[in-house]
């Protein structure tokens, strides 16, 4: 069985502040579904994807 988290115990797990945590399931980019007006995050199999730095010329 998997384990569900609330956003705020997935930031804690992830790093990431969970604002953040509720953007990412908005975007689709975590797996979680929309429980009133709280998102149960359903997986936390999530990859940050950072753009690569601009050098400065």
């Amino acid at each position: 069985m998997k384990q569900i988290y609330s956003t705020r115990q997935a930031a804690e797990k992830l790093g990431l502040s969970p604002d953040h945590i509720k953007l990412l399931a908005r975007k689709g980019l975590i797996k979680a579904q929309k429980i009133g007006h709280d998102w149960a995050i359903l997986d936390l199999n999530y990859t940050r994807k950072r753009k690569p730095k601009e050098k400065r010329k």
